[in-house]
């Protein structure tokens, strides 16, 4: 199939996800390029380099008029359309999307995918419409729980809706009874990972995420501080890299910052920790994580798992890798961290098989992604079929 992934940003660092699910369809024999609103503030530089990406860049009135000419319905429809969006979000101009419709049809993709139900799902639901293919959207986190924005049509507009776990997929049914959810988990490679053993009796803590609410990073400091003999490092940046350090400071807790680093950096830190930190709480604002790669990459490795037992992480975090503690509260955190550090060598051992294990039959990217582009493949042969009989 030929496969036109929209989003709003390419390569983010943060969305590792979109890179390797873009690569295993790829490994499929699929055909896939991009289409983004932006480039990535915070590039991945293990994105891969031989993908055609277009970016939205100048509108053009010879491609409105190109569209309009060519599909005039489906731009009226566009223009009266567009108000309604606009109650909750920013719709870009009709203008702006008839350079990426054309070439839509010119190239003849058949598939369109937005990651995140946010302004890539708008600018995929139109898309679809103006082109007369089909689009599918993945719904993550934020754009479900803090910012479902026109969330109900994008959802029920789509012939198929995917989320990583089963927390989610409950809430998009509740949200829109007549879309199609699959669940779909981020997968990882295990492969790609190879086997690391952990050190006897280490006692190294890591965490990886970006400094906001959703991560719970002020409940792993301050948990910190309650064990002896740790060392906790925290790889990410974000707008509360400076309450971090603050609190750090003022309660003298074992907790280093470390900052964004590459794949490949985080990758070799996590084959040196003993245990993944996943404290995750639901923000204020209702914003919160679902089911984060970097858990099942670290259980790809083979290392402990101590997490909060909100949003999906208790569909992952299973004994006997996995120990969980109530959201928000540093003292079973503590707990939980102490639990996981007082096994043995041969008890994280085995405890690091089964995780991996577990990934291989629950999170291969391969199969999930081949499990989503089945779902794909009968969108495309349905209206590949609709064709066919409007032909005759």
């Amino acid at each position: 199939m030929r496969v036109l992934f929209v989003l709003d940003q390419w390569p983010e660092l943060s969305e590792t996800f979109v890179v390797n699910e873009l690569q295993a369809l790829r490994r499929l024999g699929h055909d896939v390029r991009v289409q983004a609103a932006r480039k990535a503030p915070h590039p991945n530089p293990e994105a891969p380099a031989d993908v055609d990406v277009r970016l939205l860049g100048d509108a053009h009135l010879r491609d409105l008029l190109w569209l309009a000419a060519r599909r005039p319905r489906a731009c009226a429809a566009d223009l009266l359309r567009r108000r309604r969006w606009r109650r909750e979000e920013w719709a870009r101009p009709l203008r702006a999307l008839a350079g990426p419709a054309r070439r839509i049809i010119e190239e003849s993709d058949e598939h369109l995918h937005a990651h995140f139900a946010a302004g890539a799902a708008l600018d995929a639901l139109r898309l679809a419409a103006l082109t007369g293919r089909p689009f599918s959207v993945t719904a993550h986190a934020y754009d479900i729980f803090a910012s479902p924005r026109n969330l109900r049509e994008k959802l029920e507009r789509a012939g198929a809706v995917f989320s990583g776990c089963d927390y989610n997929v409950v809430r998009l049914r509740e949200l829109a009874p007549r879309a199609d959810v699959h669940e779909i988990v981020m997968g990882v490679d295990a492969s790609a990972f190879g086997r690391h053993d952990p050190p006897p009796g280490g006692r190294s803590i890591l965490a990886v995420g970006r400094l906001v609410e959703k991560k719970g990073f002020d409940v792993l400091v301050e948990a910190a501080g309650r064990l002896a003999d740790v060392t906790v490092r925290i790889i990410g940046d974000g707008p509360l890299r400076g309450a971090l350090a603050e609190q750090i400071a003022a309660t003298a807790a074992p907790v280093e910052l470390l900052g964004s680093r590459p794949p490949a950096e985080v990758l070799a830190a996590m084959a040196r920790a003993d245990v993944l930190a996943m404290p995750c709480v639901v923000a204020r604002d209702g914003d919160r994580d679902s089911m984060p790669v970097v858990v099942k990459e670290a259980m790809a490795l083979g290392r402990l798992i101590v997490a909060s037992a909100e949003v999906g992480l208790p569909e992952c975090v299973l004994a006997p890798w996995g120990f969980l503690a109530a959201p928000g509260d540093p003292h079973e955190f503590a707990a939980a961290l102490r639990a996981a550090l007082e096994l043995g060598p041969e008890e994280r051992l085995r405890a690091g098989q089964a995780a991996r294990a577990w990934v291989r039959e629950h999170a291969d990217v391969d199969r999930e992604t081949a499990a989503m582009a089945a779902v794909i493949a009968r969108l495309v042969s349905s209206r590949a079929g609709s064709a066919r009989a409007g032909a005759r």
